[in-house]
């Protein structure tokens, strides 16, 4: 179920999409596809994405805090971490500071 502007039948602008599988997404959206800055939430593993997205994908900066309450920020492309970022354990302390492939 989605909740947004649509132009030419496609989403655009801010809205919220909720998925059957429980998945929800609240950010922007341009032709149909998320781009720009939303949070995604994946219901199953319980972990949130807060950041940039492109074409559908998440791209650019952005932070993923982990069910577990491990946590990545960084640099992404493709929905892969890729470019500078920093992975830190549950308890705080970083497992890896730098880049990314």
């Amino acid at each position: 179920k989605a909740s947004a502007e649509w132009k030419a039948g496609k989403r655009e602008g801010r809205g919220t999409m909720r998925y059957r599988n429980g998945n929800v997404y609240e950010g922007e959206w341009k032709a149909g596809m998320k781009e720009g800055r939303g949070v995604f939430r994946f219901a199953a593993a319980g972990d949130v994405y807060d950041g940039e997205w492109a074409a559908g994908a998440i791209e650019g900066y952005g932070v993923k805090r982990y069910a577990s309450g491990n946590v990545y920020s960084g640099e992404w492309k493709g929905g892969e971490k890729e470019g500078r970022g920093v992975w830190r354990w549950a308890d705080g302390s970083v497992y890896y500071d730098g880049e990314w492939k």
